[in-house]
């Protein structure tokens, strides 16, 4: 299990996936998808019933590191809302529009070799 400081450590040298792939998040997270009963918490609320795989981070772990194994946050309301929820891989890609790759016109793909 990482500290806070070390979670802030990998996010300066940019190795989050360490987080990601160390055996206490991976179990964790396992069990927080499981309280959850499987169910993609997104396409719950639409009524849809999709089996998750991926546990999300609300509030991003670049941001708030010192949320990363914590089930609940605190608004500045004091109203408690879930900090880690349970999706499907579809959905989780939608909350995560900066990784999608998107073709540019300006790039060059290939040489053409006729």
């Amino acid at each position: 299990m990482y500290s806070t400081s070390q979670i802030r450590e990998l996010i300066k040298d940019g190795r989050v996936d360490k987080f990601y792939n160390d055996r206490y998040w991976r179990k964790f997270s396992k069990s927080v998808i499981a309280e959850q009963h499987y169910e993609c918490q997104i396409c719950k609320c639409k009524g849809k019933v999709t089996r998750a795989n991926i546990l999300h981070h609300v509030k991003h772990l670049k941001q708030f590191p010192q949320l990363a194994y914590s089930r609940y946050y605190y608004d500045d309301n004091g109203e408690r809302h879930r900090q880690l929820i349970a999706l499907c891989h579809d959905c989780h890609e939608a909350q995560h529009p900066e990784r999608r790759w998107q073709e540019r016109a300006d790039t060059f793909v290939n040489e053409e070799r006729w």
